[in-house]
C-alpha cells in the first residue's frame, strides 16, 4: 500500500544535502609583547517580514517582523597578549550562535589570526531576532514561529548578511586594536530573575523542604561567588539563579585609561516580548547594554566602551519584575502597551548593574596577563564515559518540548513531566516520553542532527570563560564552574548558546523530572557527566591544535518571504509619497522626550536590509545639521526607537517613536525628520514637498 500524508512529504523522502565549509589556515599573530584590546559594534537587524525565532512552531500563523523596537547589534571585543593568542569575544542580538555561521564567519577573519576555535561567539538568545541560520534541519524548523508543515529550512541569505556583518565587527575591533589593562568584574541583582523549573532543580536536592534548601544552596555557595546570603525576603524561585552580571573589562593601558569595551553575562532569557509581538527586538538585553554603555559613556564627546552582554545559565532562569506575580508578569508582556515599558524597566535595571560591574573591574586590571585559547569539537553521539555509561545514538525531544516553557504558548495537550517508564533504566534517553502526534515528524528531522558540540575554554589569566553550545541550566552551570575552579581557575564565567545551539542542557536529575528544559535535552540522561568530562579534559590541555580540514553540515533549504508588496501604480521606480509625512507635536513624558511620526512608502522603497544604515534621521530644520542626544547621532541605529509598518488603503504606513533622555539642549531648536531608503540611500521628496517640521517650545514642561 503507497504510504499518504506526513510520509509523502520531501522531509520524509528526500536526504537533505550536505554542504562544507573548508577551514582555511589562520595567519599568524604578531608577538608584541603588549597586551591589547580593540572594539566595535555592528548593526544585524533583519529586514522586515524576516521570520522570528525563539518560540517554536504553530499550526497556522507566522510571526514575521512588522515591527522592530531597537536594533540587533553583534558587539565585539578583540583581546590580543602580545605573546602570539588573539581572540574575538562577540555577543550578538541572535536567539544562538551557530557552528555553521562560526565556521563561515572564520573564513573571513583567518587573515586577522582568528580560526573557529579563537571565535568566542555568544547570543544573547533574544526570542525576536531572525531565524533559518542553523544549518540544522531540526531547528530549521522547529525553532521559528511559522506554520509546522510549510517547508522552512536555511535561509542563505540572511546567513551571508549575518557573516559579513559579523565579519566587518571583527575587522573593526581588530584594526582599532590599543596597549590595554583587563579586568573581571561582578555585581549582583536580585528580584529580576526567577527560577522558572523550580520542581526539577529541587531534583538536585532530594527530601529538602523550602527552608532546608535555601540553607543548602546557601552552604555551597551556589552560584559561585555568591556566599553574600540573599534578601532573606527572596522568594525561593529567585534565589535558586545565579543574579551575577559578570564582565571581563578592557581600558586603555596610558593614562587617563580610557574605556575600550566589556564582555558580560547574565542568566535570565532575554523573552519579555511574547510570542503573539511580530516584533523584531533586543529585548531587555539590549536595553541594558545601551543603558549601560550611557552610564559609562564619560566626558561628552567621547565614544565610550562598547559594552556586551550575553547569555549565561539561561535554561532555567527567565526575567522578573520585583513585586510582580508570573500570571501579572505574563500578562504585562502580552499587552502591547505596557510590554515595551515593562522591558525598559528590566532592561535599564541590569543595564545599572552591568554598569557597576564594569566599574569593579576597574578596580582589579592589568596591563599583562596571559590568553589561552581551548577548543575541542567532540562527538557526543554514542560517546562513552569514563564509568562506561553511554550517550545515546540518536537526539530525542519529549513530549513537554511541545508543552513549551511557562512563558511561552506551546500545544496544550502536551503534559510537563510526561514521562515514558516503558523504557529501561539503561536507556540512555530514559524516561523521555517522544511527542506521539508528531513523532515521525520530529524524529526524521532529528535524525541528521550534528553530534558534534564545539566546547570552548578561554584562559584569560585565572579568569575562564567557558562557552557552552545550548542552555545550561543553574545548577549544571555551577557543577561546570566548580570542576573549573578545581582545576585552578580563580573566577569562571559561563557564556550559553555559545558557538553553536544543541538545545537545553540539564543535570541528570533534572533530565530525569522531564520539565520542558530536561525534554529538550536532545541527548539524554548522561548529558551533564559528558560535559563534565569533556571540560575536565579541555582544562588540563596546555594547547589546541589548529582547526583543519572541512566542517560538514546537513541542511534543508528553505524559500524566504521579503516585502514587496504592495506595487506602485506605475513600473517607473520614484520616490513618490502617497501621502504626506507627519510629525507629531513633541511631548514629555516622566521627564524624558518623545517624538514621533510616521510616512507612507510603496514597497520597492523598502526592500534593502534594515541594517544597512539608518532609516530615520532627525535634523535641525533650518541648518540641515543632524541633531545628537547622549553624544550619538539621532537616528534609529543610536537610540531605542519604535519602527513599524502596517498595509493602509494599498501603501505601507511607516510609523516611529523615540523617547530620548537627553534632550534639554534641544530646547527651542526647530526639527523635521527624514527617512533614508535601502543601505541609507536618501529618499527625496517629490517636487514642491517637504519633511515635516516641529519647534521643540523652550517653555516645554521638563
Amino acid at each position: 500500500m503507497a504510504r499518504t500524508g506526513l510520509d509523502d512529504t520531501p522531509l520524509m523522502n528526500l536526504p537533505p544535502p550536505v554542504i562544507e565549509v573548508q577551514r582555511r589556515p589562520p595567519e599568524a599573530i604578531p608577538v608584541t609583547g603588549v597586551l591589547q584590546a580593540g572594539s566595535a559594534r555592528v548593526d544585524l537587524t533583519p529586514g522586515f517580514l524576516s521570520s522570528l525565532a525563539g518560540w517554536g512552531p504553530t499550526l497556522a500563523t507566522s510571526r514575521r517582523t512588522r515591527a522592530a523596537w531597537g536594533r540587533l547589534f553583534a558587539r565585539v571585543l578583540v583581546l590580543d597578549d602580545g605573546q602570539g593568542e588573539r581572540v574575538a569575544l562577540i555577543a550578538a542580538d541572535l536567539h544562538a550562535a551557530t557552528r555553521y555561521v562560526t565556521e563561515r564567519l572564520a573564513e573571513h577573519t583567518a587573515a586577522l589570526g582568528l580560526h573557529v576555535g579563537r571565535l568566542f561567539l555568544a547570543g544573547t538568545h533574544t526570542h525576536s531576532g531572525p531565524g533559518n541560520f542553523y544549518a540544522n534541519t531540526y531547528y530549521d524548523t522547529f525553532a521559528q514561529t511559522e506554520p509546522l508543515l510549510k517547508e522552512q529550512g536555511l535561509d542563505p541569505v540572511m546567513v551571508d548578511y549575518l557573516v559579513e556583518r559579523l565579519g566587518l565587527g571583527v575587522r573593526e575591533a581588530c584594526a582599532r586594536l590599543r596597549p590595554a589593562r583587563v579586568g573581571h568584574g561582578v555585581a549582583r541583582l536580585w528580584r529580576y530573575s526567577r527560577n522558572r523549573s523550580l520542581g526539577a532543580l529541587r531534583e538536585n536536592f532530594p527530601g529538602l523542604d523550602d527552608s532546608a534548601l535555601r540553607q543548602r544552596v546557601s552552604e555551597l555557595g551556589f552560584p559561585s561567588g555568591t556566599l553574600a546570603v540573599s534578601p532573606p525576603d527572596l522568594p525561593l524561585d529567585q534565589v535558586c539563579v545565579d543574579p551575577r552580571i559578570q564582565v571581563l573589562w578592557a581600558e586603555e593601558a596610558d593614562a587617563p585609561h580610557r574605556p575600550i569595551g566589556a564582555f558580560g553575562t547574565f542568566g535570565a532569557h532575554a523573552s519579555l516580548l511574547a510570542k503573539e509581538h511580530p516584533m523584531c527586538s533586543p529585548d531587555f538585553f539590549g536595553v541594558a547594554t545601551r543603558h549601560a554603555e550611557h552610564l559609562l559613556r564619560g566626558a561628552a564627546g567621547e565614544p565610550g566602551p562598547v559594552v556586551a552582554l550575553a547569555a549565561g545559565a539561561i535554561g532555567d532562569s527567565d526575567a522578573a519584575r520585583p513585586g510582580m506575580t508570573l500570571e501579572a508578569l505574563k500578562k504585562a508582556r502580552e499587552d502591547r502597551t505596557q510590554n515595551l515599558s515593562l522591558m525598559e524597566e528590566v532592561g535599564r535595571a541590569v543595564g545599572a548593574q552591568l554598569a557597576k560591574a564594569c566599574e569593579d573591574a576597574r578596580t582589579q586590571v592589568k596591563a599583562s596577563l596571559r590568553i589561552t585559547a581551548l577548543f575541542d569539537e567532540p562527538t557526543i553521539r554514542d560517546a562513552t564515559l569514563k564509568d562506561g555509561r553511554r550517550l545515546p545514538t540518536a537526539a530525542l525531544v519529549g513530549a513537554p518540548t511541545l508543552r513549551g516553557s511557562e512563558m511561552g504558548g506551546g500545544v496544550t495537550f502536551f503534559k510537563e513531566g510526561e514521562r515514558l517508564e516503558g523504557l529501561p533504566d539503561t536507556d540512555p534517553q530514559w524516561p523521555k516520553a517522544p511527542p506521539r502526534a508528531l513523532e515521525r515528524l520530529i524524529r526524521e528531522s532529528l535524525k541528521y542532527q550534528p553530534h558534534t558540540l564545539p566546547l570552548r575554554l578561554l584562559k584569560v589569566g585565572d579568569l575562564w570563560l567557558m562557552g557552552c553550545p545550548g542552555e545550561p541550566t543553574s545548577w549544571l552551570a555551577h557543577e561546570l564552574t566548580q570542576t573549573m575552579l578545581a582545576r585552578g581557575a580563580r573566577e569562571v564565567m559561563v557564556a550559553g548558546v555559545c558557538g553553536d545551539y544543541a538545545g537545553y542542557l540539564t543535570t541528570e536529575r533534572e533530565y530525569k523530572a522531564q520539565h520542558y528544559e530536561g525534554s529538550s535535552t536532545l541527548w539524554g540522561r548522561n548529558t551533564e557527566p559528558w560535559l563534565l568530562e569533556r571540560f575536565d579534559a579541555l582544562a588540563l590541555s596546555a594547547t589546541t591544535a589548529i582547526p583543519s580540514g572541512a566542517a560538514r553540515f546537513t541542511i534543508k533549504p528553505g524559500k524566504h518571504q521579503a516585502l514587496t508588496q504592495p506595487q506602485p501604480p506605475t513600473s517607473e521606480f520614484t520616490p513618490s509619497w502617497p501621502r504626506p509625512p507627519e510629525l507629531a507635536a513633541p511631548r514629555i513624558s516622566n521627564g524624558r522626550l518623545v517624538l514621533a511620526g510616521r510616512w507612507f512608502a510603496w514597497a520597492p522603497q523598502e526592500r534593502g536590509e534594515l541594517g544597512w544604515g539608518a532609516w530615520i534621521r532627525l535634523e535641525d530644520a533650518d541648518s540641515g545639521e543632524q541633531l545628537h542626544s547622549a553624544n550619538r547621532p539621532l537616528d534609529d541605529q543610536h537610540h531605542t526607537f519604535l519602527l513599524e509598518f502596517i498595509e493602509s488603503a494599498g501603501v505601507l504606513e511607516w510609523r516611529w517613536m523615540v523617547v530620548l533622555d537627553d534632550w534639554e539642549h534641544l530646547r527651542g531648536r526647530k526639527i523635521r525628520f527624514r527617512t533614508q531608503g535601502p543601505r541609507g540611500v536618501s529618499v527625496r521628496p517629490p517636487p514642491g514637498a517637504r519633511w515635516p517640521e516641529a519647534n521643540l517650545l523652550l517653555n516645554m514642561a521638563a
